[in-house]
């Protein structure tokens, strides 16, 4: 009996008692779609949320600070020299600061391209051609990376004169743009504040940004626009104002470019190197990482539930093919009889076991495919609306592949029990069962 042989026979037996086979096949199926919907939301989320994080610089800057890991419970010693005084903006409290020469040490560190002043700007507010004024977040612009633009261009080679912001869309209409393509070239004014201090109460001081180009909406970047360099110097110049001199030059935080291309291995080690000068280096990737960790616990036990379905479904199985085996008794004593070998009739209740296991995940996989399309239409027009590049539930060949695969071959292992008693069984014995 050839292989083709034994899958048409194979095939025609399950058609023998199609209400049990169609409910082993359907038992199959509802593990499959509760897998493949689960591990197609796990794929989705954290496809987007790399893609954020490659386009904030996730993996290859990082962010340094003075403050270092205490491998001891007791409080720390006072050091007045590197303290920042809980008046200096942007500071929450006393916070160590990094000075040049330490930022000298960083710019060392092996793989590290560049290291220099983590600019966290912090406008009073922003004011756009309707005179309205809103408060804003912004961020400095990090070089070397460049965030999702719905319309626009990032900045060109970082203008050093000219300050401009890429908007963030949830400002456009509110500031008086009719429309994202509206905003582009037009100008906004940003305020910031003076240091109070000795000489006086803070000042108000404001300047003009020309927009180039508007965001999509996004998780790490919701509500922030983005500053080039120019306009974060103006907003650095002006909150500098009033503060004491020996101020100017310390940093509260240091941003290290790591080189192109590095390994997770060699960003480790240059992490380590930063720490071992005594600060705390982390990247974007490091902070996100607890989310994604939630994510993935909550996909898993989701899965969890689909493998229960294909446990109940593998029994299923079992049952079917010793229900068609104790059927077919005297049949197989006479295939057996005329010549077949064991082999093949072990073969033959297999293939049964595969073809069951393969129509119960194909018709999963499609019915996950189509409620995940569903889910995601009503998604991106309801609750995630606005979030460009955000695919909820994503169905990838590769994932559609494994989960086939694992449950084919779930349901082959459900099938050798059946099948080896099957194929143990003595022609002659089998010719008398009655």
């Amino acid at each position: 009996m050839k292989l083709r042989d034994i899958f048409t026979t194979a095939s025609s037996n399950l058609m023998r008692n199609k209400g049990r086979t169609i409910l082993t096949i359907v038992a199959i199926f509802i593990g499959a779609v509760t897998i493949s919907l689960t591990t197609g939301l796990n794929a989705g989320i954290n496809n987007y949320i790399d893609n954020q994080l490659n386009s904030a610089g996730g993996k290859n800057v990082l962010v340094v600070l003075n403050q270092p890991e205490t491998k001891s419970s007791g409080p720390a010693k006072y050091e007045p020299e590197t303290e920042v005084p809980a008046s200096t903006p942007g500071s929450n409290g006393a916070v160590k600061i990094i000075t040049k020469a330490q930022l000298a040490k960083i710019s060392a560190v092996k793989n590290v391209k560049h290291a220099g002043e983590y600019a966290m700007p912090s406008i009073t507010y922003i004011e756009g051609p309707n005179g309205t004024k809103y408060e804003g977040a912004v961020n400095a612009t990090v070089p070397g990376v460049e965030m999702p633009l719905k319309v626009g261009v990032h900045f060109d080679g970082d203008n050093k004169t000219k300050p401009e912001i890429i908007l963030t869309p949830e400002y456009v209409k509110p500031l008086g743009f009719k429309s994202a393509e509206a905003s582009l070239g037009k100008t906004v004014t940003l305020a910031a504040s003076t240091t109070p201090g000795p000489t006086g109460p803070s000042v108000v001081k404001t300047f003009e940004a020309k927009v180039v180009a508007v965001g999509e909406k996004s998780l790490l970047m919701s509500n922030t626009s983005i500053l080039n360099s120019a306009a974060t110097d103006k907003i650095r110049e002006i909150t500098q104002i009033g503060m004491p001199e020996e101020m100017k030059d310390n940093y509260l935080a240091v941003m290290a470019q790591l080189k192109p291309g590095l390994t997770d291995s060699q960003i480790n080690d240059a992490k380590k190197a930063v720490e071992k000068l005594g600060f705390k280096a982390t990247t974007i990737d490091d902070e996100i990482g607890m989310v994604k960790n939630i994510i993935n616990a909550i996909t898993g036990v989701l899965t969890f539930f689909g493998a229960i379905a294909l446990v109940a479904a593998a029994f299923g199985i079992i049952n079917t093919l010793f229900m068609s085996v104790q059927e077919r008794t005297r049949e197989i004593g006479l295939m057996k009889a005329m010549g077949l070998s064991s082999g093949k009739v072990f073969l033959s209740f297999s293939v049964e076991a595969i073809l069951i296991g393969f129509w119960g995940s194909a018709l999963g996989v499609l019915g996950a495919t189509g409620f995940g399309a569903l889910v995601n239409t009503v998604a991106q027009k309801s609750f995630l609306k606005g979030l460009d590049g955000l695919t909820l539930i994503s169905m990838t060949p590769q994932n559609v592949v494994l989960v086939m695969a694992i449950i084919i071959f779930i349901a082959f292992l459900a099938g050798t029990l059946p099948a080896r008693r099957a194929a143990a069984q003595d022609p002659i014995e089998a010719l008398r069962y009655e």
